[in-house]
């Protein structure tokens, strides 16, 4: 086990609720995830659009999402600080998504690891994403879950849909796409 690894259980152990995953996402998942974005982006029409990375952790989904130069948001700082080290060239800010969202204000794509089936933060979030996303300030929309159901039901978005199912990860996780 590497210290990353080390690092992220140690954080699922003291507040599984917010971490919601024994392990960071595995290439496979990250590259999926970025794939999604890849596809999001295009097919929006928005490839200047900013990309806003939530909930970065460790960098997992952040190398895969590299090349699309994201805002990479992630609150707590160790992590953030990692984040920094490894990525110099990209824009790494220590903050809560919640406060990301509020103060969007400009059209941007976004990309999403922060668990949305047990997070205490889940209903705050969903609705800061409907907000904003009917304010037309998120054009798209890539996450994954670890659950069964569409983790954004509700919120707004006219185009969603499953594009992958990774068994690689541990959980198996699911992408979702949204316009």
């Amino acid at each position: 086990m590497n210290g990353t690894t080390a690092r992220f259980l140690w954080k699922f152990a003291a507040d599984p609720r917010r971490i919601g995953a024994l392990q960071p996402a595995t290439d496979r998942l990250a590259q999926r995830v970025a794939q999604a974005a890849q596809v999001a982006r295009q097919q929006s029409a928005a490839t200047a659009l900013p990309l806003v990375e939530l909930g970065a952790g460790t960098g997992a989904l952040t190398r895969a999402l590299a090349a699309l130069q994201p805002v990479v948001v992630e609150r707590d700082g160790a992590w953030a600080n990692q984040l920094r080290q490894a990525f110099p060239q990209l824009e790494v800010r220590t903050e809560c998504a919640l406060q990301t969202l509020a103060r969007l204000d400009t059209p941007v794509g976004l990309v999403s690891s922060i668990p949305l089936r047990n997070n205490p933060q889940a209903q705050a979030l969903r609705a800061a994403l409907g907000r904003a996303h009917a304010q037309g300030l998120i054009r798209y929309c890539v996450l994954y879950t670890y659950g069964l159901a569409d983790p954004l039901r509700g919120v707004g978005f006219a185009e969603r849909r499953r594009v992958a199912l990774v068994l690689g990860n541990l959980p198996p996780a699911r992408v979702w796409a949204y316009r």
